[in-house]
């Protein structure tokens, strides 16, 4: 299986070295997240793939209705949830992808009060299983066991992903990518507690350019219900005062050894 590669040169970096890739064969990358707005973290990457003509595909696993903030002032609920939708769709077209595929989990999916952990579960897997069936995906991305902020929908999801993946024996059918943030990055975000994990154990980095940069900008702005205009554009400049533009990841590689008996 090929690794993340584009119809432009992309390099990856495997523990320490590097290697070139140009590859043409259309790849269909699928991520998968939590809420709405997870995917600003890695938009650059999703609009640079979009851009070079792969399908992209975003799959978020709940619908939101529980994501109140003070700034805008909306209760809990359907109505929030509908919100949410148009700024996640808002997002998708920033990217440049197809609309986003909703699986309308409750947000917490049973581990903080809202709605029945072992009736979530079972519901993740069935309507994640449609929709791999029916976009058959060569990538897929999803979290990492840090969960991004450590919150424990980034890494229910992360670890269903890969279970699912696992248990319908879809790899290496499908390369799986864990996304993570190295301590350097963690530590650019003030007050936000990120997880990492230490640099050597990415084995993939992915660059993105200005114009992919300024695509994954403007999905922060459009979710408005979350962040307020001066928490916008603090993240913003954050973002514009990094050089770097790479974001890094982890491929889940099976061994191809026998099984041991110990």
């Amino acid at each position: 299986m090929h690794r993340f590669s584009s119809l432009l040169i992309l390099v990856v970096f495997f523990l320490g070295s590097c290697a070139e890739q140009k590859v043409d064969e259309k790849e269909t990358i699928l991520a998968i997240f939590a809420h709405p707005d997870d995917e600003t973290t890695i938009a650059p990457v999703l609009a640079k793939y979009a851009t070079a003509g792969h399908d992209v595909y975003l799959v978020i696993s709940t619908d939101g209705q529980f994501g109140v903030t003070n700034h805008f002032g909306m209760p809990a609920g359907d109505t929030l949830a509908a919100v949410r939708d148009g700024e996640l769709a808002c997002s998708c077209a920033a990217m440049g992808i197809h609309p986003p595929i909703r699986l309308g989990l409750q947000d917490g999916m049973g581990l903080n009060g809202h709605g029945n952990f072992y009736e979530q579960v079972p519901q993740f897997e069935k309507a994640f299983k449609a929709v791999l069936q029916q976009i058959k995906p060569t990538k897929i991305i999803t979290y990492g066991p840090d969960g991004d902020t450590g919150h424990p929908d980034h890494r229910l999801v992360g670890l269903l992903t890969t279970e699912l993946l696992l248990k319908e024996k879809l790899l290496p059918e499908i390369d799986l990518y864990h996304f993570g943030w190295t301590k350097r990055q963690a530590d650019k975000y003030v007050g936000w507690n990120l997880g990492y994990a230490a640099d050597e154990y990415f084995d993939t980095a992915i660059s993105f350019g200005k114009a992919e940069e300024e695509k994954g900008l403007e999905t922060i702005r459009c979710h408005k219900s979350q962040y307020t205009q001066s928490e916008m554009d603090e993240w913003i400049q954050w973002e514009l005062d990094d050089p770097e533009n790479v974001l890094y990841f982890r491929k889940f590689v099976l061994s191809e050894k026998q099984r041991s008996v110990l």
